[in-house]
C-alpha cells in the first residue's frame, strides 16, 4: 500500500498492484504450431508475465467468400486453433483463442477491439510460401495499429517436421 494525502488533510490509502502482465496478440494460421513460434512464445514467458491472444485467420478462397460459401474455412481455422491451442498447453504457454475473418488486417483489428494488446506477434510461412509477407502485413500491421510488431518465420524443414 502507499500512502497520498487528501486536500483536505486525511490520508487515503490505495493499494499498489505489481506490472501488469504484457498483453500479446498471436496472428498465427498454418504456422500456429511451429517450433519457431513455440520457442518465441516460451521465451515471452521466461521474461515476466505474460497473456498471450491467439487469432487464426480463416483460409478461404476468393470465390467461396464472395459467394459467403465461409463453414468450411471456419471449421477448418478452429481445428487449427484449437490445435495450436493444445500444442501450446503443452509446452506450458497458455493462450485464448480466436477464429478471424479471412483477411489477416482485419483478423487483426477486430481482435484488438477485444484484446488490448501492448504487442503483436505475427507468425509466417516462409517468404516464398507467404502470402501474408507479400502483401506486406508486418509493416502494415505496425502503421495501422501503432504496436510493436514481431514476425516469426519458420524454416520449410522444422514446419515439415511438425
Amino acid at each position: 500500500m502507499s500512502h497520498s494525502s487528501a486536500s483536505n488533510g486525511r490520508t487515503l490509502l490505495r493499494e499498489v498492484t505489481p506490472s501488469a502482465s504484457r498483453r500479446v496478440l498471436v496472428v498465427a494460421n498454418q504456422a500456429a504450431t511451429s517450433p519457431a513460434l513455440i520457442a518465441e512464445l516460451a521465451s515471452w514467458t521466461q521474461r515476466g508475465p505474460v497473456l498471450f491472444h491467439l487469432v487464426v485467420p480463416t483460409l478461404n478462397t476468393r470465390l467461396r467468400h464472395w459467394l459467403s460459401d465461409i463453414d468450411d474455412a471456419v471449421l477448418a481455422a478452429r481445428q487449427r486453433g484449437e490445435h495450436a491451442r493444445e500444442v501450446m498447453a503443452s509446452h506450458g504457454i497458455p493462450v485464448s483463442l480466436e477464429i478471424g475473418d479471412s483477411l489477416p488486417l482485419l483478423a487483426i483489428a477486430d481482435a484488438l477491439s477485444r484484446f488490448r494488446a501492448d504487442e503483436i506477434l505475427i507468425s509466417a510461412l516462409p517468404a516464398y510460401r507467404s502470402h501474408w509477407l507479400e502483401r506486406d502485413l508486418i509493416n502494415l500491421s505496425q502503421r495501422r495499429f501503432g504496436l510493436p510488431v514481431t514476425h516469426v518465420t519458420e524454416d520449410q524443414e522444422s514446419l515439415q517436421a511438425a
